[in-house]
């Protein structure tokens, strides 16, 4: 089984994260996170410093076809922390 765990965290910095990872039987395989820090200046963004996820991206996609050429049951998950990584909900995170 393939579990998919979105989350969205809040920051104390006001800055918003952002993780996916991707597990299988209880075992993290991959994770990805980025952040919305890119908002005030996307163009200074490089591949090394700020968009460095990216090169998670082939695992999650050789992971994703493995899974369905063997008809895995997939699972998706999201979650949303407040600036404490306490759970809240989307509504909370929201506002």
């Amino acid at each position: 089984m393939i579990k998919i765990i979105e989350t969205h965290e809040k920051a104390s910095d006001y800055q918003t994260r952002y993780e996916i990872e991707i597990f299988r039987d209880g075992k993290s395989l991959s994770s990805m996170r980025a952040s919305d820090c890119l908002s005030e200046c996307p163009e200074d963004a490089t591949l090394g410093r700020d968009l460095s996820f990216i090169f998670n991206a082939s695992d999650f996609f050789n992971i994703g076809l493995e899974a369905g050429k063997n008809g895995e049951e997939v699972i998706f998950e999201t979650k949303y922390l407040d600036d404490d990584e306490n759970e809240i909900t989307a509504e909370e995170f929201n506002k």
